[in-house]
């Protein structure tokens, strides 16, 4: 009997141990690719006395087996279920797994808790230069500048936020201050985040999914429907109607329902809700106007162009990533909006967008802003806005900052205060 049971599993455990090899050699089985970015290492072709007694010809090669190993994405995707799964985590890069396992990507959490607030000093002058760029476009090109706060997951669901974060100890975010700040300086706003807050409990159907970081498709259709409202009553015109035709309701989630879900690569999929999914036509009647549209914003936009809600609404429409690429290369930064005649290209527009969402508040408008007053008020310069601006580049996720505010419990905003008078104080020496 033992004899049969090792004829059998030494063959067994040799097949299984060659398996592998041979997957990576034949492809024998078809595996599911992984989500998100990732590059395997090259096989390394440059083999010689040097990179032989360097090891670096063997560290290569080891690395390349490794990335090229057969079954290499089903064995990474049973290590994140069994950490999702047991221990709650996930290997994706910043998500956060919540409370009810409401994903989360942390950047959103950070800004709702207040330790990305830049401070007041820093966005009072920035907003100061909004209001004069607004205005300015407004008289000299009938051009409306708009300013779009996105909504941010972490605002939206705050009862799911994990105790570690403390969000009970909330201060000042920079959402927050902006939302305030923009209405009383008379800056063109349109809060989404409020609206999306206030909806919480009344809206028919999910404004965010549990395993998105993005709004909803459905959320993103009444965004896109507000904003377009929204632009037609600044501009004393009509744009063309948003028609919802029908829904559909499913468990079969889509698009951005479960962005975050497809980067954490589990072997199963997750339970999922009920998600609506429109049908939308567009009315243009007579004297309906789509105007030109340059939009400066984050990836909350890309479902508008995915889905051909800009090209509907809008004529000419130009997005800018970031302010660092231009669609639909925006990862080909050999061509970047500062290369363009800015000025031009903003005189262009009848509308300008600089949208955003909690995640991304501490960027500053991307210096989309700052760029565009240099156009319209040359020669002013304010030293210590440029010092600040210049501290929160340098950091810019504000890593060292959060860690000094930590360490000596403080905010980020008052670290940053103090390393100005240090500045300041040594500059004088």
């Amino acid at each position: 009997m033992q004899k049969n049971i090792k004829k059998i599993l030494i063959p067994l455990i040799i097949v299984i141990l060659f398996l592998p090899m041979a997957q990576q050699k034949f492809h024998i089985f078809k595996i599911k690719r992984l989500n998100g970015f990732y590059s395997p290492s090259p096989r390394p072709d440059t083999l010689n006395f040097n990179t032989w007694f360097d090891e670096s010809y063997q560290k290569k090669y080891t690395k390349y087996l490794e990335d090229t190993l057969g079954f290499r994405q089903i064995l990474i995707r049973i290590n994140n279920q069994i950490n999702y799964s047991l221990f709650k985590k996930t290997e994706a890069k910043n998500v956060v797994v919540g409370k009810n396992n409401c994903l989360y990507e942390e950047g959103y959490i950070l800004d709702y808790t207040g330790s990305s607030f830049l401070g007041k000093k820093f966005w009072d002058e920035l907003l100061r230069r909004t209001k004069l760029v607004q205005d300015t476009l407004k008289k000299i090109n009938n051009t409306d500048l708009i300013i779009v706060l996105d909504p941010g997951k972490a605002s939206f669901y705050p009862e799911y936020i994990p105790d570690r974060y403390h969000p009970e100890n909330k201060t000042l975010s920079n959402m927050e201050y902006l939302a305030e700040q923009t209405r009383k300086m008379g800056i063109n706003n349109l809060d989404l985040n409020s609206w999306f807050r206030g909806m919480k409990d009344t809206s028919k159907y999910p404004l965010y999914a549990t395993y998105g970081v993005h709004w909803s498709t459905y959320g993103m259709y009444r965004a896109a429907d507000t904003i377009a409202r929204f632009t037609g009553h600044l501009r004393k015109t009509e744009l063309p109607e948003m028609v919802w035709e029908s829904y559909t309701v499913t468990d079969k989630i889509k698009d951005v329902d479960f962005d975050i879900e497809a980067t954490m690569n589990l072997l199963f999929d997750l339970p999922h809700t009920r998600m609506c999914y429109p049908q939308i036509s567009y009315n243009s009647k007579p004297g309906t106007v789509k105007p030109k549209i340059l939009t400066i914003g984050d990836s909350y936009y890309w479902g508008f162009l995915y889905n051909h809600i800009v090209d509907s609404l809008f004529s000419g429409q130009q997005y800018w990533y970031y302010f660092g690429g231009i669609w639909p290369n925006i990862w080909d930064f050999k061509i970047i909006p500062l290369e363009l005649n800015l000025q031009q290209e903003i005189e262009k527009q009848d509308v300008i967008l600089v949208a955003f969402t909690e995640l991304n508040a501490f960027y500053g408008f991307w210096g989309f802003i700052d760029e565009a007053y240099k156009i319209y008020f040359p020669g002013e310069y304010n030293e210590e806005y440029e010092a600040r601006k210049q501290l929160i580049k340098n950091d810019l996720y504000l890593f060292r900052h959060r860690e000094l505010a930590k360490k000596y419990q403080r905010s980020v905003e008052e670290i940053i205060e103090i390393e100005i008078k240090n500045r300041d104080i040594c500059q004088k020496k």
